[in-house]
């Protein structure tokens, strides 16, 4: 077969070409093997002849020199590809990669051979994410016109036209363009899994090492293959014969690392800051209402969502017929049956923000309604309080944003007052919002009062309000469906929204914001907690308002012990809402169900304002309970018109009274209040009453342990020994034996996983209907320790078997509270378990951790469980 003809161009170019020679001693360079570059063609014939210069050693410094005989080679077909990463596009420009965006990964694959050639366009790619599910690769596309049109590497996997050899910046027209190089770009959706700093890494091509260039062609997996491809001898492109070394194959990666989810995450709060009856309680219509509001943007992120929190910055609101202003809006409905009391006006916390109102219906949002500046604190014109439906604050000029510091903005003052027209008892119920967007992003912002989630997240489902159309865990939208009114109607409505469990606590945990309550009430006798004689019940009624409090707890009280408990004070208050002095008598009674008390407990009733005017009743508990008076007489307060006054009572409970986290309960002493109108001392019919609660518990923070076993590396886990629960004891945990009635039996390798659910059993208040002004426990301050050095009751980190290695060892990273965001763990290691040390496992004290000690920095409200896991491995 005839030897094509082809046109050879020699220029410099083809000087980089270079040719492995060897000096003979007979001073003749010997042609041995090409070794040849990128750029020399295939075909090409080199001419090498050799000089050199050397000496005599007898004649030194004395150059001698001396030329080879020419030496031709013909440089063979070699096939040559190599790829680099060209870069990352981001389908949102501007901002960090987030969920829902694509990224592009570009690449340039290049002919480095000597000769044409076509080349193999993978159809799928290595991808490698640091969180599974994190990304998905979309179709992957080639160009080999510098990117101006685009070719699907499925439907042609292998270029149509040969790519030549490799020369960059040859012009072309007006154009500088590289030839010989073929653009490829990998689509890749980021998925909700990812999550801020999760890396999606794209290999184009399979090399077995990653960045690999011009290696010969494995083809393990063909759909993954970036290769050359010979053209056929027939093609006057090609130089004849199968190339030397074969078919070559390259890759190359890229990485991005998924960004931060910027977000913010505000918390308004909404509290009674002062309430009046001015002085005449039979009569509500001249009562008024303050109520004081706080912003915050927080710091930290407190969902569990990965979001980095960010500015708050103003959204579009109507102020003045000016449609459009972007401000921050702090919005509060005129609760029903109230209207604004202009005596004081709505006061803003400093020069920064601004109050405004609408007359607007309350049926229509709060950030669609039209709203209006106060003129020099008066309404405008035309306007009258009547016609107020709600009142807020605006940012003014001086900011445009409130950073995400975590501090507090207090200082909004907002007063009202009862109608003329409203009755007893009428029940003021409403709720705060705040309307904005995310600094950066425009994201919009939508919380109510009444919790202390952010933007009105909601824990149960893990969600924001509105709509979170690419799943990145914040919405993009919040349409007006997505808005409540903030204005609550009726009893039926403040069920559905849901109160505060503690008035003034804004520690609701429903979706959006719960009310906050005050029932006014004209009832001329009040008893109740100190400073708040009208306080309400978790049933809405002022005889079963109550103060918790807790005796303490000896150290090591094991559950299902019995305890001698300290003697518990409370101070309570009386009013007197009569038109003149009245003698109230104190006493205390017995609870709803009498066994709700200790036989034998002792309570002391004191005048403060006089020692010698005190009682001391003993509680028997049998039937219906009653209590003996066993010293002093029952003790009358004189208490002015429109008075109140202060008492207090000491609960001493018997020994062996059992643990209120126990029995879940704690130990309640009512006390009557009666105006004694005929002074005998005594109750009688037709006498007004009215009573308060004084409960005592001996401790209120309950601790179970369950034990799990995970295989591990260690052979499969026994029946019944995988799960936490597997035949608990009827109440929940047996006090005396273990927790779980199942042995435990762990091989060596498998995993021991621990959980302590811990609890705020004091949750009286924690019911339905509406309570307020009550006094409840929170659990505040607390450290959990899980301690393997104390021997006989934990001893998880010693070495029982003397064997020299501890019996079983941390698993790192496995302990984590079920609230992370507010929860830190610190980890000890030695035999005593105080040295400080990070999240390490090894085998012996000092190298594995012996202690683990679980610091809240939140109050646990009461009926609040979290839980504590930690796992161990058997050695």
């Amino acid at each position: 077969m005839p030897k094509k003809q082809r046109f050879i161009k020699h220029s410099s170019h083809f000087s980089r070409a270079l040719v492995a020679t060897a000096l003979l001693s007979n001073g003749v360079f010997q042609f041995v093997a090409p070794v040849l570059a990128e750029g020399t063609a295939a075909g090409q014939s080199i001419s090498n002849t050799a000089t050199a210069t050397y000496e005599d050693p007898n004649n030194p410094n004395v150059p001698i020199n001396s030329t080879s005989n020419t030496v031709t080679v013909t440089v063979a077909e070699v096939t040559g590809i190599s790829v680099t990463p060209a870069g990352i596009e981001d389908s949102t420009a501007g901002t960090s990669p987030q969920v829902g965006d694509v990224l592009t990964y570009k690449f340039a694959v290049i002919n480095v051979g000597n000769d044409p050639t076509k080349f193999n366009i993978p159809t799928a790619v290595t991808l490698t994410q640091s969180t599974a599910g994190a990304g998905t690769v979309g179709t992957i596309e080639y160009s080999i016109d510098g990117g101006q049109t685009w070719i699907s590497a499925t439907s042609v996997p292998v270029t149509n036209d040969p790519v030549p050899v490799h020369t960059p910046g040859v012009k072309i027209g007006s154009t500088t363009v590289d030839v010989g190089t073929v653009l490829v770009r990998v689509p890749v959706t980021i998925n909700p899994a990812a999550t801020p700093g999760t890396t999606i890494e794209v290999k184009l091509g399979n090399t077995p090492d990653p960045n690999t260039q011009n290696q010969p062609s494995s083809v393990s997996t063909p759909a993954e293959e970036l290769s050359t491809k010979d053209l056929d001898d027939s093609d006057t492109n090609d130089v004849d014969g199968v190339p030397v070394g074969g078919e070559k194959e390259a890759s190359a990666k890229q990485t991005e690392t998924i960004g931060t989810k910027n977000y913010a995450l505000a918390t308004l709060k909404k509290t009674q800051t002062n309430y009046s009856n001015n002085s005449t309680p039979s009569v509500i219509t001249d009562d008024t209402i303050t109520y004081g509001l706080s912003l915050k943007v927080e710091n930290s992120d407190p969902t569990g969502k990965n979001i980095t929190p960010s500015a708050l910055k103003g959204s579009p609101i109507s102020v003045d017929s000016v449609p459009s202003e972007s401000r921050i809006l702090i919005s509060d409905a005129i609760p029903a049956g109230t209207e604004l009391d202009l005596s004081t006006v709505p006061t803003a916390p400093n020069a920064n923000w601004e109050p405004v109102y609408t007359t607007s219906l309350v049926t229509t949002d709060a950030n669609a309604a039209q709203w209006k500046r106060f003129n020099s604190g008066a309404l405008q014109a035309s306007d009258t309080v009547a016609d107020v439906t709600r009142v807020g604050f605006i940012n003014t000029n001086a900011i445009t944003s409130l950073p995400a510091n975590g501090t507090d903005i207090t200082g909004f003052s907002i007063k009202v007052k009862v109608k003329s027209t409203a009755t007893a008892p009428l029940t003021v119920a409403n709720i705060a919002q705040l309307f904005g967007s995310t600094d950066g992003n425009n994201l919009p912002v939508y919380d109510e009062s009444g919790d202390n989630n952010p933007s009105n997240y909601n824990p149960g489902t893990s969600t924001f309000p509105g709509t979170d159309s690419n799943g990145d865990g914040v919405p993009d939208t919040i349409a007006a469906g997505d808005v409540e009114d903030g204005y609550i109607d009726d009893s039926t409505d403040l069920t559905n929204t849901g109160s505060e469990p503690t008035n003034n606590g804004n520690d609701g945990s429903g979706p959006l914001g719960e009310a906050n309550v005050l029932t006014i009430n004209t009832s001329s006798l009040l008893n109740g907690p100190n400073g708040q004689p009208g306080a309400l019940g978790p049933t809405n009624d002022n005889n079963t308002d109550f103060t918790n409090k807790s005796s303490a707890v000896p150290a090591n009280t094991k559950p299902g012990n019995t305890i001698d408990p300290s003697v518990v004070s409370f101070t309570n208050t009386v009013q007197n809402g009569g038109s003149s002095s009245a003698s109230i008598v104190l006493v205390p009674t017995p609870p709803a169900t009498a066994t709700d008390l200790r036989t034998g407990t002792t309570v002391t009733i004191t005048d403060p304002n006089n020692a010698s005017n005190t009682a001391t009743y003993t509680y028997d508990s049998s039937g219906t309970g009653s209590f003996t008076l066993t010293s002093g007489t029952s003790v009358t307060l004189t208490v002015a018109a429109n008075s109140i006054t202060n008492y207090t009572v000491s609960v001493d409970l018997p020994t062996t009274t059992p643990l209120s986290t126990d029995t879940e309960k704690g130990y309640s002493v009512p006390i009557t209040a009666f105006v004694d109108a005929d002074s005998d001392k005594t109750l009688d019919a037709g006498e007004m009453t009215n009573i308060t609660i004084d409960r005592v518990y001996t401790g209120f923070l309950k601790l179970v342990k369950f034990s799990r076993i995970l295989q591990g590396t260690g052979p499969a886990v026994g029946a019944s020994q995988g799960d936490f629960e597997s035949t608990p004891a009827a109440n929940g945990y047996d006090p005396n034996t273990s927790v779980t009635d199942v042995p435990r039996t762990p091989a060596p390798g498998n995993i021991i996983e621990y959980q302590i659910r811990y609890k705020n059993i004091a949750s009286e208040d924690n019911v339905s209907g509406t309570s307020s002004n009550n006094v409840v426990l929170n659990v505040n301050s607390l450290v959990i320790t899980e301690s393997g050095i104390l021997g006989t009751n934990s001893n998880w980190a010693l070495d029982n078997d003397i064997n020299g290695i501890i019996d079983t060892s941390n698993i790192v990273g496995s302990a984590v509270d079920s609230v992370p965001a507010s929860a830190t763990i610190t980890y000890f290691k030695g035999a005593a378990g105080t040295a400080s040390t990070g999240d390490q496992t090894g085998t012996t004290q000092d190298t594995d951790v012996t202690k683990y000690v679980n610091s809240i920095n939140v109050q646990i409200a009461p009926g609040v469980q979290r839980t504590f896991t930690f796992q161990r491995k058997v050695n």
